[in-house]
């Protein structure tokens, strides 16, 4: 596929962990919540933040499946060109799943509906997610920079962590902080707010929160859109800073 320049990446490291991208000169970037198969639920709040699929870019802090009841659609929406997710832990579970063994406890916490796929599809899906990143890191118009990673950025540097992921300073090193960055909470539990260096702000899913909630430079976008009363929300990355929510409920829609 031929693609626009500011839906090609800049930099992909040799493990494809960590891919950067240049700034969008023609439309505006966004970043979402755990989507966690509530597919059609994002498409009403694109929808409300008039996302433009010719020039705008959507990033995802990853948690695509399980629990909603759309999970199967994710190859679907992978095929997107301005659709730039990055892997969470449950879709790290089914690339497990699908390539390796089921893992402990993937079932119980909303996978039921992958094991109900046919033997061809578990390890089609896993080789699909498995190209999924780590970490995206976007650049702004104006030279800022901003991370997206599922759960937390491992390091209180951004270069840091990069070098992590790039497996710069070893493999074992690189799998730990791989694991950390798919499901730790410690800034979450601690209400950690030293800033990470080197980027303007990172944005993160994993922990529900009520609303949109800074930690230092660390926002946190998963505002529970896969549970009855949750909300899938939306952030514009830099320009207005937007916010954009669509309850699960009764699909109303906020923007504030």
């Amino acid at each position: 596929m031929n693609l626009p320049d500011h839906l090609k990446p800049l930099h992909t490291s040799a493990n494809r962990l960590f891919v950067q991208y240049g700034p969008n000169q023609k439309g505006r970037d966004f970043a979402v919540g755990d989507i966690h198969g509530e597919f059609s639920l994002l498409q009403r709040l694109l929808d409300k933040a008039g996302f433009n699929e010719q020039t705008d870019r959507l990033f995802s802090v990853g948690d695509l499946v399980d629990r909603g009841p759309e999970s199967h659609r994710v190859a679907w929406w992978l095929l997107k060109p301005w659709f730039k997710p990055v892997r969470g832990n449950h879709d790290q579970w089914c690339v497990e799943a699908g390539l390796f063994e089921e893992p402990v406890g993937h079932r119980k916490h909303g996978g039921k509906w992958f094991y109900a796929l046919s033997d061809e599809l578990r390890p089609f899906l896993g080789r699909f997610l498995n190209e999924l990143p780590v970490a995206i890191e976007v650049a702004g118009r104006s030279g800022e920079r901003y991370g997206i990673v599922h759960a937390e950025c491992t390091c209180l540097s951004w270069g840091r962590f990069v070098e992590a992921l790039e497996g710069e300073l070893g493999d074992s090193y690189r799998d730990h902080h791989v694991m950390e960055a798919l499901w730790r909470r410690r800034r979450y539990d601690d209400a950690d707010t030293r800033p990470i260096a080197g980027i303007e702000r990172v944005y993160v899913g994993h922990a529900v929160v009520d609303e949109v909630l800074d930690l230092g430079n660390v926002r946190y976008l998963d505002t529970g859109g896969c549970f009855e009363g949750g909300r899938l929300t939306l952030v514009e990355i830099g320009g207005s800073e937007a916010i954009f929510s669509v309850e699960k409920a009764c699909n109303k829609e906020k923007a504030f």
